[in-house]
């Protein structure tokens, strides 16, 4: 009798799913029907750089994004999540839950319905600009985080975004390099993560990046997307560009885009139209995306609800209790001699801090994950203000900017310096230069051919 009534339930409970998805689907196509091809097309072009365009004859609001890898980073400071190779250190699903659940917390306090982030790009070189994003080199350690991070964001009825899909392994060049990757390697290594995001934690959206993936650009790739993400995977949700990372039309729409951000720079009425009426692009195509973005807004209530809670405070002490947590659960203390730690403050007579971080000790990597905190410390004052008048506290900074060192360290003879025009980096160079030093951001600033 018990076990009939478990089987009885678990039917109740899959027909209750599927009649939520049916008439979930059935006001999507309801929307759609109403909609001429023209607004359709607006529809899947972001706009005022951050949103994604409404519809108000239908009742369409505008829906914010945030760049929000490990805080939420609109229109006002707010709590610093630990980054994500911190939340990996820890090894702990359950914080990463907690960590996701006040990032979704702190975005429903800003009025955000899509939260861009987790960042889950996989570790391969040491020199990627956003390695400190990411969830390192484990791609099955990134996946058990993964889940409860996004599970946590869209309990509050927002989209997580996980990004960036895939092979964005270095900021170097980001939009001319090519991740050329074997399919066995694209599905041990890279694709791992993304596919628990979609497939266990039902991501709302992913984002596209920047980087060419064995030949075409991400944002138009139609193997990684209309082939492994919607077809493999049967992603029902957004797949969304990074901010300018489509490149052209035709293959951008056909391959798979729903929605290029922050503008329809490529996927506008100019542009498609004309397509649509030459037979390369079909309506159905344009249809499909909206309907991605109509689903999306209804599964997480967007059409039903002011988006913005004024009832969650946007100073968030359980988000910072949260985030302490994870600081301490993510350093890892190799060894301890002589039990030297804690130090007892009542013998210790002078301390040196050093380091570049010992003082205005930064709290983020910076770039688009750059969050305003409310509140900062550094381990100088802090260590200075824990032990007081008794002990004796000093600082150096020990090493120079790395901007200064390459600026200072120079080549008696100096370096040959070649520029190409190309990316196949072949012909006579377009200019040829003897350099001192080696600043490669001076170089490129300095000597740049076009895209």
């Amino acid at each position: 009798m018990k076990l009939f009534r478990l089987i009885i339930i678990g039917l109740f409970c899959v027909t209750c799913v599927l009649g939520q998805t049916n008439s979930n689907e059935a006001r999507v196509e309801s929307i759609l029907q109403k909609m001429t091809l023209e607004e359709k097309i607006d529809a899947i072009g972001g706009v005022n750089a951050f949103d994604v365009r409404g519809l108000e004859r239908l009742g369409l609001p505008l829906l914010k994004t945030a760049d929000s890898p490990f805080g939420v980073r609109r229109d006002n400071r707010a709590n610093v999540m630990v980054g994500g190779i911190a939340l990996a250190a820890t090894w702990n699903p359950k914080l990463a839950g907690e960590t996701g659940l006040q990032i979704g917390r702190d975005a429903r306090s800003r009025g955000v319905h899509y939260s861009l982030g987790p960042g889950v790009n996989i570790y391969r070189s040491p020199l990627n600009g956003r390695n400190f994003e990411y969830f390192g080199e484990d791609p099955y350690l990134g996946s058990r985080l993964v889940v409860p991070f996004i599970k946590g964001v869209q309990s509050q009825g927002v989209s997580a975004t996980v990004k960036h899909f895939i092979g964005n392994n270095s900021e170097f060049w980001r939009h001319r390099s090519d991740s050329v990757i074997d399919e066995r390697t694209m599905r041990e290594i890279y694709l791992p993560i993304f596919e628990a995001a979609v497939k266990e934690a039902e991501t709302g959206s992913v984002m596209s990046s920047y980087n060419i993936v064995n030949g075409t650009y991400a944002s138009a790739n139609s193997y990684i997307v209309q082939g492994i993400l919607k077809g493999d995977w049967k992603f029902q949700g957004v797949y969304m560009s990074d901010w300018g990372a489509a490149h052209e039309t035709l293959g951008t729409v056909n391959g798979g885009l729903d929605l290029e951000m922050p503008f329809g720079s490529f996927m506008n009425r100019n542009t498609i139209l004309p397509l649509i009426k030459s037979g390369e692009v079909k309506e159905s195509t344009i249809d499909d995306k909206v309907r991605r973005l109509l689903r999306t807004a209804i599964r997480f209530g967007w059409l039903d609800r002011p988006q913005e809670d004024s009832s969650i405070p946007k100073i968030n002490q359980q988000g910072r209790q949260i985030a302490l947590q994870a600081a301490r659960e993510s350093i890892v203390l190799l060894k301890n001699s002589n039990n030297l730690l804690p130090l007892d403050k009542s013998k210790v007579k002078n301390i040196a801090v050093i380091g570049p971080n010992g003082f205005d000790t930064p709290v983020q990597g910076g770039g688009s994950a750059t969050i305003y905190p409310f509140q900062t410390v550094d381990f100088l004052n802090e260590i200075s203000n824990s032990l007081g008048t008794n002990t004796n506290v000093s600082y150096a900074r020990g090493v120079n900017k790395y901007n200064n060192l390459a600026e200072t360290t120079r080549f008696d003879s100096g370096l040959k310096a070649e520029f190409f025009d190309n990316l196949e980096l072949s012909g006579t160079p377009a200019k040829t230069e003897n350099q001192q030093n080696i600043n490669l951001g001076k170089l490129i600033e300095t000597n740049s051919f076009g895209n």
